[in-house]
């Protein structure tokens, strides 16, 4: 039996509509802390927050840092977790957010815990959230931009939410 196409999944247009709020939420809380000076404060775990309140808001279930299944787990250490796992009636997926602040910035370790929770887990999907300045992600390889999907984990990238802000002025 054929994977079900991205676009004909239950929650399509819902999952749509809130990556395109998280996009615009995220863009307004980045300019609102730059406008505070608070450009060195910047990382992914400053993005969590208004992530997750617009989940909330938009009637999903949030779990944030969970354990990622199908990842091999060390014995003592650090454990591999996946960002956000948010669900509703109709769909799930898991969200892994990375602030890219240069070019060569690598999503390898991203996407392996995205291919394992959706092996896992194979009727939801896995989406990254790649933020950061738009001149730095003129220059990230569009291999790096992937939207996972059950068994067609590159036919997805038409359907990527690539999150791009203009070049903010260096603090004075």
């Amino acid at each position: 039996m054929a994977a079900t196409a991205y676009e004909d999944r239950p929650g399509y247009v819902q999952t749509k509509d809130v990556l395109f709020r998280i996009k615009r939420g995220l863009v307004s809380y980045v300019s609102y802390l730059a406008a505070c000076e608070m450009n060195q404060a910047f990382s992914e775990y400053v993005l969590y927050e208004p992530i997750l309140r617009i989940l909330m808001a938009c009637g999903f279930q949030v779990a944030c840092e969970v354990e990622c299944p199908g990842i091999e787990q060390a014995p003592i250490g650090d454990r591999k977790r996946l960002g956000f796992v948010a669900h509703n009636d109709e769909i799930e997926f898991a969200l892994e957010v990375k602030w890219i602040k240069k070019p060569k910035m690598s999503v390898a370790r991203d996407i392996e815990k995205l291919q394992a929770y959706i092996r896992e887990r194979p009727d939801s999907l896995g989406l990254i959230c790649l933020f950061g300045k738009q001149s730095v992600h003129q220059q990230v390889q569009a291999a790096s931009w992937p939207v996972l999907a059950p068994s067609e984990p590159h036919r997805c990238r038409a359907h990527q939410h690539e999150i791009r802000v203009p070049d903010l002025p260096a603090a004075r």
